[in-house]
C-alpha cells in the first residue's frame, strides 16, 4: 500500500480537500440519519388473529383455530406454529427462520386463509412483527375542566384528527373509550305468549332495511332501472316496529341507549383516556415523538387538557443516543492523554487523533447509505471501535516522529514521511485486515444475534478500514507538513531499561515464562463454573408490573373496584413515581384485539436507584390479602417490568407439555408448575393451563333420540337464552350505532338451564326432559403446538447462572411421574444459549482461520503466523480474570468480545514480529532482533493497547441500560484480554518466537516479475 501513501504525498492538497469534503458530507448525514434504539429488524413472523363474537372456547377452537391450522400445517419453510383458542377470539403465531422473503410469506398466509370457508361472523387479520413496529408515544390525558364524554368528544373529533395529519405518524389508537349501542331487552314471558323467537324480532328489524330491483322502464330510448328502497334511519323506526296485529316491539320489549366500556384506564388514580402513537417505518422516532408531543402541548393549560407520558420512545432514543456519545467522548478524550502522555508532543498528538472524526463521520455516512439507522447497535460499534480507529494513525504517527527524532537532518519532510509510513504499512494493514475479517464470520450467525449484531459489525468494519486510509494518505502529510523539527532522539528512558531488562531475563528462563502463562491460562479457564452463563446480561429497570387476575366470569366494575384497593397500596409505596391500570384491555398483549374483564394489568414506575427484587417480594406477600379479601379466589402477581423492544435476554425456563388427553395435560402442568414454585431459584411461574372456568355440557338422552331432536334445534333456542343477538349497525338519526337483543330474564343457574322450553314434534318440552347437563371444568384457554394440544410451564431465573439452574431443573423434572401420555420439551434460555454460543463459536473459529490466512499472506511460511495466533491463548486470563472480578457471567456479548479480541489482540503480535523478521532479514543475532525490536515497538504497542483500553473504560463503567447487547460485559472482555495478551505479548512470544526461531532462517522473498 506504500504507493497509496506516494501518490498522497505529491497531491496533499488534493488530499486534504477530499478529507474536508467527505468530513462534511459525514456531518450532513449524520443530521438527515434516522434515530432508533434498535435496528430496524422485522422478525420472521406472521400473527393471524380471528375475532368469532359471542362463541366460547371449543367453538374457537374446533370452527376457526383447527382448520386454519390443519391449512397452515401443509405449508413448508416455517420453524414453528403455535395457537391459542379462548372465548370470543384465537390467535395462530407462524414462526420462520431468519432470511425467510417474508413478503412471500405473508402473501401465502393471506392466500391460503382466503380460501378458507369459515363461520359468518369469524374475521381474520394478519399481521407482521417489527422490532419498532410498537407504539413510539403513549400518554395519559384527562381533564378537570370537561366531563368524560366532553372529553371523548373532543379527543375523537378533534385532538386524534389533528395527530394523524402529523409528518411520520401511521396510526393513532384511543383507549378508555365508551361506545354507544342500543339494547333491546326482550320479555321472555310476552314473546312466548306471542309466539316470537328473538330471531323473528331480528328479521323483522333487518327487514326495515332493503334495497330490492324491480325491473327497469324504457322511456325516450333512455333504460331507467326500478329499485324499491327502505331505510332504517331513526330509533323511533325501531320502537315503532310491528311484530304482529296490534303488537309493536315496545309492547315486549324495553330499548334504551347505553354506554359502554370495554376497558378501563386510568393514571395515578384518575380515569383517563390513553393515546397510542405508531410512526411510518420510514419515519425518525425522535422527530415524530417530538412532533405529537408539541401537538398536545397547545391543548394543555388553557385547552382543558392534562397529558402525562406513559413511554416515550422518542425522548428514550435520545437518551440511549447521549449515553453511548457521552462514553463514546470520554474514552476519546481518555485517548487523547495516553497518546500526550507518550508521545509528548501536541502537535502529533493532535494529528494521531485526526482520524477519530473523519472515521466517525464516514461511517455514518455509509450506513445512511445503506439504509440502517443511528441505534444503540451502530453506535454501539462506533463506541467500541475508538480505541482501535486511532490504532494506525498512532503506529504511522510514532513511526515517522521517532524516525524525525533520529534522522531528522539526513531527510527532507515528505521523503522521511514516506520511508517512516512505508517501514510499518505493512504491518499496519495487515492487523487492520485481520480486525476486518474477524467480523466477516458475523454475518453467517443465525437467529436474532446474528441479526442485531450485522450492523455493529458493519459500523466497526466501516470505521477502522476508514482509519486505515487515513492512517496512511492523510497522516503522512500532516507528517511531513509539521514535523519541521522534533526533541532530539533520548537515549533509553526508564521505561524502556526496564523492559529490557525484564525481557532479557525471560529469555534466558523461557521455561518459567512459558510455564507461568500455561499456570495463568489454565487457572483462567477454571473459573468458568464459577462465572456461570446466561444467553445476555439482564438489565434491570426500576419498573413493576402487576397482574390481577379474578374469577372467570367476574365483570368489568368488579374489576374495577378490586382494581382502586390495588392502586391505594401501589400509591403508598416508597419511591412511586407513577403508576397506570389496563383494566379489560390488552394488558402485556400487543396482539389482543382486546382484554378479558376479569383481568387488569398495572405497570409502575420507581425512582432511579430503586431495587425492584426487595419491592417486588413485599407486594407479592401483601398484595394477595388486600385482593382476596375484596374478591375470594382473586389472584395478584407482582413481576418485573416488561422489557423494553430488543432481543430477550433468555433468562427464562420454558417447559413445553404434550398430550392429545385433557385431564393428564392438565394434570401434568400442575405438577411441574408445584415444583417450580418449591425452587428458590425461580421466580414468575406461569402456567397456560392454570385458569380454569366450570362448564356445563348437554347430552341428548334417550327421550330426545326417540323424538329425533337434532342438536340444531337445541343450538338455535338455547343461544337465544344464553347469548345477545347482535342485529347490525345502522345510521340512526345521524349517527351509526350498533343494535344488540336479549331476554330480560337471563339464565343464572342449572336449575333455569333445564326450565328452557324446547318446541319439539310433540309439543313443548323442557331442556332435561329431552338431554342431560353434566358438570366439568374446562380451560378458558386452549392452545396448540405444530397442531398439538400443549401446555407450557415457565420461570424467570433469579441471578445470571442460567444454564446450572436450567439443568439442575429439568433433572428435577425429568425424576416426576408423569401421566404416560405425556411427552415433554424443554426450552428458553438454556436452549438459546446453546444455538447462540454454537454460532459465535463458529464464527470465532472461521476468524481464526481468516486471520491466520492473512498472517501467511503478511509474513509467508506457517511458523510465524502460528506464533502470532499463540498471543490469542493469553486472552482468557485477563478476559475471564475480569468477568470473575466484576461479578460477570459468560453471555452472548461476552463472546462477541471475545470474538472481537480475535482481531485486536493479533496487532500487536504483528507490530512486533514485523520488526524481528526485518531485523533477521539485516543479519542481526536473533536474541537481538527480538530485544532491539521489543524496545522500539514497546510505545506503540503500548500507547494502542492503553488508547483501546481507555476508550472502553466509560462504557464498561457505564450502569445504564441501553443494551444488554452492548454491555459493561463487552467491555470488561476486552479490556482484560486486551490488557494480559498486551503484557504477555511483550513478554512470552519473544520467548516462543526464540525457542522456534533457532531452528529456522529467515527466508528472503523471491521477487519475480
Amino acid at each position: 500500500m506504500s504507493w497509496i501513501t506516494k501518490l498522497s504525498l505529491k497531491n496533499g492538497v488534493a488530499v486534504v480537500i477530499l478529507c474536508m469534503l467527505v468530513l462534511g458530507y459525514g456531518l450532513y448525514s449524520a443530521t438527515q440519519i434516522k434515530q432508533q434504539t434498535f435496528p430496524d429488524l422485522e422478525f420472521p413472523a406472521v400473527f393471524v388473529q380471528a375475532s368469532y363474537p359471542g362463541a366460547s372456547t371449543e367453538e374457537v377452537e374446533n370452527e376457526v383455530t383447527t382448520p386454519v391450522e390443519s391449512l397452515l400445517l401443509g405449508m413448508k419453510g416455517y420453524d414453528s406454529l403455535t395457537s391459542t383458542s379462548s372465548e370470543n377470539m384465537a390467535s395462530i403465531f407462524l414462526q420462520y427462520p431468519f432470511g425467510t422473503n417474508m413478503d412471500k410469506a405473508n402473501a401465502d398466509v393471506e392466500a391460503a386463509i382466503g380460501k378458507l370457508k369459515l363461520p359468518d361472523r369469524a374475521t381474520v387479520s394478519l399481521q407482521r412483527l417489527s422490532i419498532n413496529s410498537a407504539p413510539i408515544y403513549e400518554a395519559a390525558v384527562f381533564s378537570n375542566k370537561e366531563n368524560a364524554q366532553a372529553l371523548q368528544d373532543k379527543l375523537e373529533n378533534e385532538v386524534v384528527p389533528k395527530l394523524r395529519k402529523l409528518a411520520g405518524v401511521n396510526s393513532i389508537t384511543l383507549g378508555g373509550t365508551d361506545s354507544s349501542e342500543i339494547r333491546i331487552q326482550v320479555d321472555k314471558e310476552k314473546t312466548a305468549q306471542a309466539g316470537i323467537s328473538l330471531t323473528s324480532i331480528q328479521n323483522a328489524i333487518q327487514s326495515l332495511n332493503y334495497a330490492l330491483p324491480l325491473g327497469t322502464v324504457t322511456q325516450d330510448q333512455t333504460t331507467i332501472p326500478i329499485r324499491l328502497v327502505g331505510n332504517l334511519d331513526s330509533l323511533q323506526k325501531v320502537k315503532d316496529l310491528k311484530l304482529a296485529p296490534g303488537l309493536k316491539l315496545t309492547d315486549i320489549a324495553e330499548i334504551t341507549t347505553v354506554s359502554s366500556q370495554n376497558s378501563i384506564t386510568r393514571f395515578n388514580g384518575n380515569p383517563s383516556f390513553t393515546i397510542s402513537v405508531l410512526k411510518n417505518q420510514d419515519a425518525n422516532t425522535a422527530d415524530v415523538a417530538n412532533l405529537v408531543k408539541d401537538a398536545l402541548a397547545t391543548y394543555e393549560g388553557a385547552g382543558g387538557l392534562d397529558t402525562h407520558v406513559i413511554s416515550d420512545s422518542g425522548a428514550e432514543i435520545e437518551h440511549s443516543v447521549s449515553s453511548l456519545v457521552r462514553e463514546g467522548l470520554y474514552g476519546t478524550l481518555f485517548c487523547i492523554l495516553i497518546i500526550f502522555l507518550f508521545l509528548r508532543n501536541v502537535r502529533a498528538t493532535i494529528i494521531s487523533i485526526i482520524s477519530l472524526p473523519i472515521s466517525i463521520f464516514v461511517t455514518i455516512a455509509v450506513l445512511h447509505q445503506m439504509g440502517y439507522t443511528l441505534n444503540i447497535m451502530t453506535l454501539g460499534g462506533i463506541a467500541v471501535s475508538i480505541g482501535r480507529i486511532v490504532d494506525d494513525s498512532i503506529v504511522v504517527i510514532e513511526n515517522i516522529y521517532r524516525w524525525r527524532q533520529e534522522k531528522g537532518t539526513e531527510m527532507k519532510g515528505k521523503e522521511l514521511a514516506y520511508k517512516a509510513t512505508k517501514e510499518v504499512i505493512g504491518a499496519v494493514a495487515s492487523s487492520t485486515l485481520a480486525t476486518v475479517v474477524v467480523f466477516l464470520p458475523l454475518a453467517f450467525v443465525s437467529g436474532i444475534i446474528g441479526e442485531f449484531f450485522r450492523p455493529f459489525s458493519y459500523a466497526v468494519v466501516i470505521s477502522i478500514v476508514t482509519s486505515l486510509l487515513v492512517s496512511v494518505m492523510l497522516i503522512p502529510i500532516l507528517g511531513a507538513k509539521f514535523f519541521k523539527k522534533a526533541v532530539g532522539h533520548e537515549k533509553e528512558g526508564f521505561l524502556q531499561r526496564g523492559f529490557e531488562k525484564l525481557l532479557r531475563g525471560a529469555l534466558k528462563r523461557k521455561a518459567l515464562s512459558i510455564g507461568t502463562a500455561i499456570v495463568l491460562l489454565v487457572g483462567s479457564l477454571a473459573t468458568i463454573p464459577v462465572l456461570g452463563v446466561t444467553f445476555l446480561p439482564s438489565t434491570p429497570a426500576p419498573t413493576a408490573q402487576i397482574n390481577l387476575v379474578l374469577p372467570t366470569k367476574s365483570g368489568l366494575d368488579q374489576t374495577a373496584k378490586v382494581s382502586e384497593a390495588v392502586e391505594a397500596y401501589v400509591k403508598a409505596l416508597p419511591g412511586i413515581v407513577d403508576y397506570k391500570v389496563d383494566i379489560g384491555g390488552k394488558g402485556d398483549n400487543p396482539f389482543a384485539l382486546t382484554g378479558p374483564s376479569n383481568k387488569a394489568t398495572f405497570n409502575a414506575t420507581f425512582a432511579e436507584g430503586t431495587d425492584i427484587d426487595p419491592m417486588l417480594a413485599k407486594m407479592n406477600t401483601e398484595l394477595q390479602p388486600i385482593v382476596v379479601a375484596s374478591v375470594p379466589d382473586t389472584k395478584v402477581e407482582a413481576k418485573a417490568g416488561a422489557q423494553e423492544s430488543g432481543p430477550p435476554t433468555g433468562n427464562a425456563i420454558d417447559v413445553s407439555l404434550y398430550s392429545n388427553n385433557p385431564n393428564d395435560l392438565a394434570s401434568a402442568s400442575k405438577q411441574v408448575e408445584q415444583l417450580l414454585k418449591q425452587n428458590t431459584e425461580l421466580k414468575e411461574i406461569t402456567n397456560n393451563l392454570s385458569d380454569v372456568t366450570a362448564k356445563w355440557v348437554l347430552t341428548l338422552n334417550g327421550a330426545g333420540r326417540d323424538a329425533n331432536i337434532s342438536s340444531f334445534q337445541i343450538m338455535q333456542v338455547v343461544n337465544e337464552q344464553l347469548r345477545p343477538l347482535s342485529v347490525g349497525t345502522y345510521t340512526l338519526d345521524g349517527k351509526a350505532i350498533a343494535i344488540t337483543m336479549a331476554y330480560k330474564q337471563q339464565i343464572g343457574s342449572k336449575q333455569q338451564l333445564e326450565d328452557i322450553a324446547i318446541p319439539t314434534a310433540a309439543g313443548v318440552k323442557k331442556l332435561k326432559d329431552i338431554a342431560d347437563v353434566s358438570e366439568s371444568s374446562a380451560p378458558t384457554s386452549v392452545n396448540h403446538e405444530d397442531g398439538k394440544p400443549f401446555a407450557k410451564v415457565s420461570a424467570q431465573i433469579k441471578g445470571s447462572n442460567t444454564a446450572e439452574v436450567t439443568k439442575n431443573v429439568k433433572k428435577d423434572i425429568e425424576s416426576l411421574a408423569l401421566p404416560s401420555t405425556v411427552e415433554l420439551k424443554f426450552g428458553g434460555g438454556l436452549e438459546m444459549i446453546n444455538e447462540g454460543f454454537a454460532s459465535i463459536g463458529i464464527a470465532i473459529g472461521s476468524a481464526i482461520g481468516l486471520v491466520f490466512l492473512v498472517m501467511s499472506m503478511t509474513f509467508g511460511g506457517l511458523l510465524t503466523p502460528l506464533i502470532i495466533l499463540s498471543s490469542l491463548l493469553f486472552v482468557p486470563v485477563g478476559a475471564l480474570g475480569g468477568l470473575l472480578i466484576t461479578g460477570q457471567s459468560l453471555s452472548m456479548s461476552v463472546m462477541i468480545g471475545l470474538l472481537m479480541l480475535v482481531g485486536i489482540v493479533v496487532t500487536n503480535a504483528v507490530v512486533l514480529l514485523d520488526r524481528v523478521e526485518k531485523n533477521r532479514k539485516t543479519g542481526m543475532d536473533l536474541t537481538e532482533a527480538i530485544v532491539e525490536a521489543a524496545k522500539i515497538r514497546m510505545r506503540p504497542i503500548l500507547m494502542t493497547a492503553c488508547a483501546t483500553i481507555l476508550a472502553l473504560v466509560p462504557l464498561a463503567l457505564s450502569k445504564s441500560a441501553s443494551s444488554s447487547l452492548i454491555s459493561s460485559g463487552l467491555a470488561i472482555t476486552v479490556i482484560g484480554g486486551l490488557a494480559t495478551s498486551t503484557l504477555l505479548t511483550l513478554i512470552v512470544l519473544p520467548v516462543i518466537y526464540l525457542i522456534t526461531g533457532k531452528r529456522r532462517k529467515v527466508q528472503e522473498v523471491e521477487n519475480f516479475e
